[in-house]
């Protein structure tokens, strides 16, 4: 079609390309509204003999997620480590590069809301035979046909919400892949602080194992002494060399904890972990030098729906599986495409750029769904039951993070009364000790009290530190459960809050 009017030609496309536009994005929505689904846990934690008194009005404590997690690990080698694992840790490596994928997936389908304008130019050159079937006429004709111009092929639209439900699922998955790099984040600062103290621990018992070794040393010296004299049996010795060796055996079990502790370390940092950084912990590195952690408040149960990130992240599913379902509806209703180009033709350069050879043309096709044999019945069943899913899934998720928060609040308290007692197991065992070995070494008693009263020294040092480590970490997973551990600072990162309400390229803040 040839338009005489390039100026009128021109306003005419705008104008209908414009109001293909504010039809498309005025569109009806089908997917259903978004209701976040009822709380499937009590709205107050529980109380009772394992969660310690409750807190009075005048001595609430910070909550989790508004401590950063450089104040709350504030030993420096600790820090250290945690900086060093969420610079190189490749599984958080790989995390991030997740969120940088689903976020160009979810620009490209958001782009399909446009359409796609391409310039194309063109060139036909052809000669047919004048004469045919004997008619005279011209050796030969020529025709040329030379164009240029802007078109549009193939742009769907969106009146029945087909494009914008699928933009709303890919904006979620990206929503969602944030979320499960926050909780890989979390997750890395709890194993690296937990993995640390329990080395400081392994090292603590080995110290003490070690120190045990030395002391039965001195006695199997003692009693060989006696038996030489006749003053005590050869079943003494035999005695203090069982407790000797018993003790040997136990020393490098402790070797190898240490040294399992380093490997698992040095995999989560991603890189050999510096001798200098290790050396800071002292000469004879034990949880006595670990600088504690602080206290920090439970809150209320509903803020867990807004600060833990698997929360978060269950509840952008459950609105990707929404969104679906306005994709599963659109299906039942007719879809609209546009091809259009529009520029400029003619025989030759000079035509082509001359009065009259303005030429456009539009082309929209409608299809209609009329028999699909139950195929589109059954994908808005299997959306709508994948919606019930997620619902479900986000309940269960929410009831997993109410049994940890609750579990980790019973740990804190147990545990601590727990170590408190072993260590005066551990006093009341040395003073057995002592007396035992008194006796023995003034003929009072045989050397059985004090193999004993020995043995049971030992492993009560050793179980009090153990007890020590359980405690120190049900502090480290309570910060953990309760939403803390994604901001470095003291105040609670925003940052993927607003990116949430963007569409900029994630960063990942350190």
């Amino acid at each position: 079609m040839v338009v005489k009017n390039k100026k009128a030609w021109k306003r005419s496309m705008q104008g209908a390309m414009a109001s293909l536009f504010v039809v498309s994005l005025t569109a009806c929505t089908l997917s259903p509204d978004y209701k976040r689904p009822a709380s499937s846990v009590a709205q107050e934690w529980p109380i009772g003999p394992a969660y310690g008194a409750p807190l009075t009005e005048g001595a609430k404590l910070p909550q989790a997620y508004n401590v950063g997690w450089k104040i709350f690990f504030r030993d420096p080698v600790l820090s250290q480590l945690i900086a060093l694992a969420l610079t190189n840790n490749r599984d958080l490596r790989e995390a991030i590069e997740n969120i940088t994928a689903t976020h160009a997936s979810y620009i490209q389908q958001r782009g399909e809301l446009f359409p796609q304008v391409n310039a194309n130019a063109g060139a036909s050159y052809q000669t047919s035979p004048g004469k045919t079937f004997g008619v005279g006429g011209a050796t030969s004709i020529h025709a040329n046909s030379l164009s240029t111009g802007l078109g549009i092929s193939n742009y769907e639209i969106d009146l029945f919400d087909r494009i914008r439900s699928l933009t709303r699922a890919a904006r979620e998955q990206y929503l969602a892949q944030q979320e499960s790099t926050i909780s890989v984040q979390i997750s890395l600062i709890g194993e690296v602080s937990n993995n640390y103290m329990a080395w400081l621990a392994d090292m603590n018992s080995l110290q003490t194992v070690q120190e045990s070794v030395r002391n039965r040393e001195k006695n199997l010296a003692l009693v060989q002494g006696m038996n030489r004299y006749g003053q005590q049996n050869a079943q003494a010795v035999a005695q203090a060399v069982e407790l000797l060796q018993e003790a040997k055996s136990q020393e490098q079990t402790y070797l190898k904890l240490a040294a399992n502790d380093l490997n698992s370390l040095t995999q989560l940092v991603g890189q050999p972990i510096p001798q200098s950084l290790l050396q800071q912990a002292g000469p004879n590195p034990s949880l006595d030098h670990f600088v504690s952690m602080p206290e920090v408040g439970s809150g209320m149960p509903s803020d867990l729906l807004e600060r833990r990130p698997d929360i978060r992240l269950a509840e952008h599913q459950l609105k990707e599986a929404n969104a679906n379902v306005g994709f599963a509806r659109s299906a039942f209703f007719p879809s609209i495409q546009l091809t259009t180009s529009g520029g400029t033709a003619g025989s030759t350069f000079a035509q082509m750029f001359g009065p009259y050879s303005a030429a456009w043309s539009v082309m929209p096709t409608m299809t209609v769904p009329l028999l699909d044999w139950g195929k589109n019945i059954a994908q808005l069943r299997a959306a709508k039951a994948k919606v019930r899913a997620a619902a479900a899934h986000y309940q269960s998720v929410v009831q997993v993070a109410f049994k940890e928060v609750a579990d980790s609040l019973a740990a804190r308290t147990t545990l601590k009364q727990k170590w408190q007692a072993e260590l005066e197991a551990v006093r009341a065992s040395q003073k057995d000790y002592n007396i035992s070995l008194a006796r023995y070494k003034n003929g009072i008693d045989s050397f059985l009290p004090t193999l004993v009263a020995q043995r049971t020294l030992l492993t009560a040092k050793v179980t009090a530190i153990q007890s020590r480590l359980q405690y120190m970490q049900s502090l480290s997973t309570l910060y953990r459960t309760l939403g803390g551990g994604w901001s470095a600072e003291n105040a609670f990162e925003t940052s993927i809050q607003t990116t949430q309400n963007t569409t900029q390229s994630p960063v990942m803040k350190k």
